[in-house]
């Protein structure tokens, strides 16, 4: 009877099964210790104006983000909320720039997020403050819990 290399490994193969030994402990051990795996939630864009906007001094122009759609995509700039949004009166917030970039990283994942750079009107809305977009149409942008 003659046996080839092939076929005494898959009768090595069939004899001992995958993961035991030092391997498994090896490769178990920093999933372990790494904790959890991260948690996706949705951060709704009203509470992302009003974080960015608290406090005294505030700069007139913060850089939001926003969940991805094809609104987004299509481009924002120049848009002003139509109604008051997050305390905000209406035409108080204008987006001046939009894109995507990378976004919070946690255990090694890492999310790409759209962006908005939202700036914040000195005084009463003029009478063509820009664009009219309802802010709360925008989704709300994922982040790890």
């Amino acid at each position: 009877m003659t046996t080839s290399r092939r076929s005494i490994l898959s009768a090595l193969g069939a004899a001992l099964p995958f993961g035991l030994g030092l391997g498994a402990s090896a490769v178990a051990a920093p999933t372990a210790a790494a904790g959890p795996a991260p948690a996706l939630r949705f951060r709704p864009f009203e509470d992302a104006l009003r974080e960015a906007f608290a406090g005294p001094g505030a700069a007139p122009c913060r850089r939001v983000e926003v969940g991805g759609s094809e609104q987004v995509r299509a481009g924002l700039q120049g848009c002003c909320n139509d109604r008051p949004f997050a305390g905000f009166a209406a035409g108080r917030l204008r987006i001046v720039r939009a894109g995507f970039e990378p976004g919070p990283i946690r255990q090694g994942v890492q999310l790409y997020v759209a962006t908005v750079d939202v700036a914040l009107a000195d005084g009463p809305p003029s009478a063509a403050p820009g664009r009219p977009i309802d802010f709360a149409s925008l989704p709300p942008a994922p982040t790890f819990a």
